[in-house]
C-alpha cells in the first residue's frame, strides 16, 4: 500500500471507530447487558463487543476485500497463530478493558491496528466514555483529538509513573513474575497503576501521562495500536527479553525513554533470575 492508500485506510477506519463510539456508550450504560465468559471467570465478552467488532470489519471489508481481519471476537483459533504475511492485516479490539465496562468504569477503548508488510502503519484507539482519541500514522506523529503528543522523556525512575497491570497474576505461572515486579518497581517509582486496559495504558504512554509498561501473556490486539502511538510519540516499544517487538507475540516493554525501558528490563530480569534461579 502506498501513502495514500494507507491515508484512505486511515480516514476510512477512523470513521468507523466513531461510529462505534455510540454503541459502546449504549453498552456502558445499559445495566442489564448480556454478558458471558470466554472460558476462564475473569476473560468476558458481552454482545457490545461483538456488536462493534461487526461494524469495524464489515466496514473494513466492504472497502478492501483482500485485507485479513484478526479481531479478538471474530478471529478463528487457525487465524489467530497464521503469521504476518505480506497482506495488509487490520488487528481488532472491539472494547479493551471489557470487565471495566461491564462493571461501570471508564477505562476502556477501541483499539484498531493496520500492519502492511509486517509494520505498524495505522494505530487508533478511542475511549468514549471520556472522548479521547489517539491516532497515528507511520511517520507522522500521534495525535490526541487532533492535537500533537509526546511521551514524556522521563528517564528516571524516582521520576516515572508506572503501569502495573496486577490482574495478569490471575495466570499462576505469571504470579510470582508480576509480584515480584511490583515489589521491586515501587521501590524505585513514584507510583504503579493499573488501569485495566493494556490499550488505553499505552495510550496514556504516548501523551506522556505514564512513563512504563511490562506487560505478557496478552494478545496482538490488545498491543498493536498502542505500539505505534508510543512509537510515532518518541517512546520505545521492545520484547520483554530486550529483543524486538513481535506484532503476534506482544510480550513487551514500553517506556517513554530507552534508559526507563533499559530499566524496567533490568528488574524483570532480575525478578526471573529470583524465581527460576540457574542452578
Amino acid at each position: 500500500m502506498n501513502d495514500q492508500q494507507i491515508k484512505e485506510a486511515f480516514d476510512l477506519a477512523l470513521e468507523l471507530t466513531k461510529q462505534c463510539g455510540p454503541i459502546v456508550l449504549e453498552g456502558f450504560r445499559n445495566s442489564t447487558k448480556d454478558v458471558a465468559s470466554k472460558g476462564r471467570h475473569w476473560d468476558l465478552v458481552t454482545e457490545y463487543d461483538r456488536r462493534v467488532e461487526d461494524v469495524l470489519i464489515e466496514g473494513l471489508k466492504k472497502r478492501f476485500p483482500d485485507h485479513r481481519m484478526l479481531g479478538e471476537e471474530s478471529a478463528s483459533e487457525a487465524n489467530k497463530k497464521e503469521a504476518l504475511d505480506q497482506r495488509p492485516t487490520w488487528i481488532i479490539d472491539p472494547i479493551d478493558g471489557t470487565i471495566n465496562f461491564v462493571r461501570g468504569v471508564k477505562f476502556i477503548a477501541i483499539s484498531v491496528a493496520l500492519v502492511v508488510d509486517r509494520e505498524l502503519k495505522i494505530g487508533i484507539i478511542y475511549n468514549p466514555c471520556m472522548d479521547e482519541l489517539y491516532t497515528a500514522i507511520a511517520g507522522q506523529g500521534t495525535f490526541l483529538n487532533g492535537e500533537r503528543v509526546h511521551v514524556s522523556g522521563v528517564d528516571n525512575f524516582k521520576g516515572a509513573l508506572i503501569g502495573h497491570e496486577i490482574s495478569i497474576a490471575s495466570y499462576p505461572a505469571a504470579r510470582p513474575h508480576i509480584l515480584g515486579r511490583g515489589e521491586e518497581l515501587i521501590k524505585e517509582c513514584t507510583g504503579l497503576r493499573a488501569f485495566g486496559s493494556a490499550a488505553l495504558t499505552l495510550a496514556y504512554i504516548s501523551s506522556g501521562n505514564v512513563d512504563a509498561y511490562c506487560i505478557e501473556y496478552l494478545k496482538p490486539w490488545d498491543i498493536a495500536a498502542g505500539a505505534i502511538l508510543i512509537r510515532e510519540a518518541g517512546g520505545v516499544v521492545m520484547n520483554v527479553n530486550g529483543g524486538e517487538y513481535d506484532i503476534l507475540k506482544p510480550d513487551i516493554i514500553a517506556a517513554s525513554s530507552e534508559k526507563l525501558a533499559q530499566r524496567m528490563l533490568e528488574i524483570v530480569r532480575q525478578v526471573e533470575e529470583r524465581v527460576n534461579p540457574k542452578q
